[in-house]
């Protein structure tokens, strides 16, 4: 997730071209098991989500970005997740809404940028829903950028939806907003 969006959406409008924005498929899902949820003792199979697992689940994607696994950072997005990139530039704004598949090639592309490895994610914010079977996650991201020996930072903010989907915490929406000036 993450950083890569001025790369990532600037690849997706160059191989999709103006069509913005796409439509949306339900391509097969990879469930895993994660961290992030905890047995209530209301009843089986009844998972919450906590802060302190929604901050595992968080590290774990770091990790995925910082060492350009794809499959790492998709491991957790749901099959039908609502995925949306904006590219600011100026007054200007671009909007690709993806689906999980367009967005395994968006970040393939990404992630084929050389980099520092320096993904940071800075001011998190969680909000839990009352009934713990959701959460909001905002935070921003930085990262630098080495594409043709130029350095660059490239610097977002992202919005995740967790929900817990089949007794799992799956992202269930990505919003990324990222800056056409970044330096």
């Amino acid at each position: 997730t993450l950083a890569l969006g001025l790369l990532a959406i600037g690849g997706y409008v160059i191989f999709n071209g103006p069509g913005l924005p796409t439509t949306f498929l339900a391509p097969h899902s990879q469930r895993t098991a994660s961290p992030t949820e905890h047995q209530s003792n209301s009843r089986p199979g009844d998972m919450r989500l906590t802060r302190e697992g929604i901050d595992r689940l968080l590290g774990d994607l770091d990790e995925a970005v910082r060492r350009k696994d794809v499959e790492g950072v998709l491991r957790y997005i749901s099959y039908d997740a609502t995925i949306t990139i904006h590219l600011k530039q100026g007054p200007q704004q671009q909007t690709a809404l993806l689906n999980r598949d367009d967005y395994r090639k968006t970040l393939a592309m990404a992630f084929a940028f050389p980099s520092d490895h320096d993904f940071t994610r800075t001011n998190t914010s969680v909000s839990l829903a009352a009934d713990e079977r959701s959460a909001k996650v905002s935070f921003k991201s930085i990262e630098t950028l080495r594409p043709s020996n130029h350095e660059f930072k490239a610097e977002g903010e992202e919005t995740l939806v967790f929900t817990i989907r089949d007794g799992k915490p799956m992202i269930t929406s990505v919003e990324q907003t990222f800056p056409g000036d970044s330096t």
